[in-house]
């Protein structure tokens, strides 16, 4: 009996001290280094040739397109093919099968690239994690935690959300 419980003390102890284990805090700056050192190994190695924004972000516009800049309210429709930097196609949307999306919800490194271009645009994304889903693991598609994307966009249409005029209610004044 003395046996059993010292074991079950010290299993709970045990569990305590691994329930207690922290994760290490994510350090965008570190690992923003990191992808940024594989992404131009990737460009050098493979003689891709993109421009790299402020945010870290890398792009190459093939296209601008026409027309005016998409905005947050906005409603874009587009095809785009996505993989991981050096990896197979994950995810791609064809011309029959339009992707419709509004910015505010999407990765910092999607929303910079669509800023880029105009409706008809299209343009290569190299996202560095710490613009995309960081350390966090997604798995439809699967994307392992710290990947660097590679999206390829298109603006096929872009559907703008009319302003909302301010209503006014009517009283009439007694006479």
């Amino acid at each position: 009996m003395l046996k059993t419980s010292g074991l079950l003390v010290f299993f709970l102890i045990a569990v305590a001290f691994v329930a207690c284990e922290k994760e290490a805090p994510y350090d965008g700056l570190k690992q923003l280094e990191i992808d940024d050192a594989i992404i131009v190994k990737y460009m050098a190695d493979s003689n891709v040739t993109a421009t790299k924004h402020s945010s870290g972000l890398y792009y190459n516009i093939i296209r601008p397109g026409t027309g005016n800049q998409v905005v947050q309210t906005d409603t874009v429709y587009s095809n785009y093919t996505l993989k991981i930097l050096e990896d197979s196609v994950l995810l791609s949307k064809s011309v029959d099968s339009t992707f419709k999306f509004m910015l505010p919800g999407y990765i910092e490194g999607w929303k910079t690239g669509v800023s880029l271009i105009r409706p008809g645009g299209l343009i290569r994304l190299l996202i560095p994690s710490t613009l995309a889903y960081q350390q966090r693991a997604i798995t439809s598609p699967r994307i392992p935690p710290n990947s660097i994307l590679d999206i390829t966009l298109e603006i096929v249409s872009v559907k703008n959300k009319p302003k909302r005029l301010k209503s006014y209610h009517y009283i009439p004044l007694p006479c």
